[in-house]
């Protein structure tokens, strides 16, 4: 066998290809079949043989160890992936239990906020008038209202007769304070004199001919305004006990009174110092 060499001809290659192309009829016996064959048939068959068990055996070394590294994974069943989304669903469900407890906590949190701001914000409005009430209280605020304004000046006479006080034709302090004391007792307001607000810590005193008055220099003639009842601030200017001295004075000595009601009266807002050097508590 080894020394054969097949030639392939004409005629051997339509062979050749006969035989590739061609099948076998399935009546024909075994032994028929090899004692009709040529050299050359049997040759390439057991070449065709030979080659296919290559390939196999080639492929089969092949897939093994692929097939032996690889892990084969489990199939997903029906029971398990019921499984998954139960697990999944418990877990939504506890994380939104979650979310919920913590915007309820907010909620909380921003209406106890809420409560104490506007606590704060009553507490402040209070505060801010109580604040309001005290400083009108005190004069610090200009006010108006319905009340009198009631105008006083030295006498009018041209001369003083002799053997005659001339301290009896000039208004003085004491005439001033009386006049705003019957003003306050009888209900006024507010006060202001030339334009000085009257407060607690005001003081009138002479110097000379004038008057000081919230460390201001004044000088007749002396308006005072007050803010009150009208009627009952004019009768208490005019007829009350605590200025017949003084009413009676002005008559003889001729000294100018004049007492105007107004339904606005402006008085304004005290400017000056508030600090005390003398004081006594009760």
């Amino acid at each position: 066998m080894s020394g054969f060499r097949p030639r392939i001809t004409g005629t051997g290659g339509r062979n050749v290809g006969h035989l590739i192309s061609s099948s076998l009829p399935t009546t024909t016996p075994l032994g028929r079949l090899r004692a009709s064959a040529s050299p050359a048939t049997l040759w390439l068959s057991g070449a065709l043989l030979v080659g296919g068990v290559a390939v196999g055996l080639l492929l089969s070394t092949q897939w093994q160890p692929q097939a032996a590294g690889a892990t084969p994974s489990s199939p997903v069943t029906r029971q398990s992936g019921r499984e998954i989304v139960a697990s999944t669903i418990g877990r939504l469900e506890t994380e939104q239990a979650d979310l919920k407890e913590q915007i309820a906590d907010l909620r909380a949190r921003l209406n106890e906020a809420q409560a104490v701001e506007a606590e704060q914000k009553t507490s402040l409005l209070d505060i801010n008038r109580q604040i309001g009430e005290q400083r009108m209280a005190a004069g610090m605020i200009a006010v108006h209202g319905p009340g009198i304004v009631a105008t006083f000046d030295d006498s009018a006479a041209r001369s003083v007769p002799e053997n005659e006080d001339p301290e009896n034709y000039l208004l003085h302090d004491y005439d001033l304070r009386d006049i705003l004391n019957t003003l306050w007792a009888a209900g006024a307001e507010a006060i202001s004199l030339n334009g000085e607000r009257i407060v607690s810590n005001s003081s009138l005193y002479c110097v000379g001919t004038t008057v000081i008055c919230n460390a201001t220099r004044l000088s007749p003639p002396y308006a005072v305004r007050a803010i009150g009842e009208p009627e009952a601030l004019r009768a208490a200017l005019i007829g009350s006990p605590q200025m017949a001295k003084f009413n009676q004075r002005a008559q003889i000595y001729d000294l100018p009174v004049n007492v105007e009601l107004n339904q606005d009266v402006q008085v304004p807002a005290y400017n000056g110092s508030l600090v005390f050097k003398y004081a006594i508590t009760p």
